[in-house]
């Protein structure tokens, strides 16, 4: 038991010491020496847990996105998702920072790709994949947009708030996809 504590508070203290040093600098600039340092621990507690400083972050992405993956079977899961995006403030703001990792927002786009095309083809059967693919293109860009910027004001608007902005992207998406495709 006090293993799996000591483990999680360990592997805790690494990722914020990634967060902190990534506040600063992009992720090639960033050794394991720094994490370490900042974490203080020593290297070999480093390397018990992770290869480099990629698998680290790497890890800690992949978890994230397992749980983004949950929420698009969900009903609710624009709220679902924002939930996520609030419980991961730390790693939102420095991946979608400055310094961040720009292949985090095109794997966050395409996670539900398949779930919406899936979705909208069941409402919309006749529907051009030509089409879907646009639509889901405006959509998510919408939402990655939205998301960059609540994370950017310090979530300055509620959940509830900024999932009523993204039915709305979601709602004109779906009204123009009827409209094309009457047409």
């Amino acid at each position: 038991m006090a293993t799996d504590r000591r483990t999680k508070y360990t592997k805790q203290v690494i990722r914020e010491a990634l967060f902190d040093l990534m506040e600063d600098r992009p992720i090639n600039k960033i050794t394991v020496t720094d994490i370490c340092k900042e974490a203080d621990i020593n290297r070999s507690t480093f390397y018990s847990y992770y290869e480099d400083v990629y698998e680290l972050l790497s890890s800690i992405q992949s978890e994230m996105f397992e749980n983004v993956i949950l929420t698009l079977s969900s009903e609710n899961w624009f709220e679902d998702l924002l939930q996520i995006v609030d419980e991961n403030r730390d790693l939102c703001k420095v991946l979608i920072g400055p310094h961040g990792d720009s292949s985090f927002m095109r794997q966050l786009i395409y996670l539900g790709y398949e779930n919406s095309i899936v979705f909208w083809k069941k409402k919309y059967p006749d529907a051009s994949p030509e089409l879907l693919d646009y639509l889901y293109a405006y959509m998510s860009s919408g939402v990655i947009g939205i998301l960059e910027n609540w994370v950017f004001s310090d979530y300055a608007l509620s959940i509830e708030e900024v999932g009523e902005i993204l039915m709305g992207i979601s709602t004109e998406g779906l009204r123009y996809l009827k409209k094309a495709q009457k047409k």
